[in-house]
């Protein structure tokens, strides 16, 4: 049986209202719209046959088999996501190496990284935990959420700066 025009340009409607719907709610991008629109209307001119008027409307006909071929589509996009393959790595591969952690830059970050884990070696815990909470809100967040007046905070902050300065990392506060 042989789609007739009418009923190709409702079924196009159709399709790009639901993947429009699609990519405005943030399923599918921008960029796979097209090619989603385009998979779907394959599938309806492939299953076009199947169609049964005594079953039903070709509209409802339409709409159902937009919506199953995109619930499907979908459907393989997450277990593709899920499937996940693993290569082994050649450490010889020269893709592997990156070029922005070469040479003297490398070993300066390198050299900052122990200082700055000596410097926390020497806090206490809740020198620590102070500074890990500052490094996710500000001074008047973090006392708030330490139940604690902003000044105690302001106190203990000069007492860990203080830890920073003596290993040498003041350029760094």
């Amino acid at each position: 049986m042989k789609i007739d025009p009418q009923h190709l340009a409702f079924a196009n409607v159709v399709i790009r209202t639901e993947v429009k719907r699609l990519r405005q709610s943030g399923i599918i991008r921008r960029a796979e719209a097209e090619d989603m629109a385009s998979e779907v209307m394959a599938c309806l001119l492939e299953v076009w046959d199947r169609f049964d008027p005594e079953r039903g409307s070709r509209e409802a006909y339409i709409n159902q088999v937009v919506s199953t071929r995109l619930v499907s589509l979908l459907r393989e996009r997450s277990a593709q996501k899920r499937r996940a393959r693993t290569e082994p790595i050649d450490t010889g591969d020269d893709r592997l190496e990156d070029r922005s952690w070469s040479g003297d830059a490398w070993l300066r970050r390198v050299d900052l990284r122990v200082d700055l884990n000596v410097a926390f070696s020497k806090l206490n815990p809740k020198q620590r935990a102070i500074c890990d909470q500052l490094l996710r809100d500000l001074v008047s967040p973090a006392a708030k959420g330490m139940g604690v007046p902003r000044s105690t905070l302001r106190y203990a902050v000069t007492k860990i700066r203080q830890v920073f300065r003596d290993a040498g990392l003041e350029e760094y506060l």
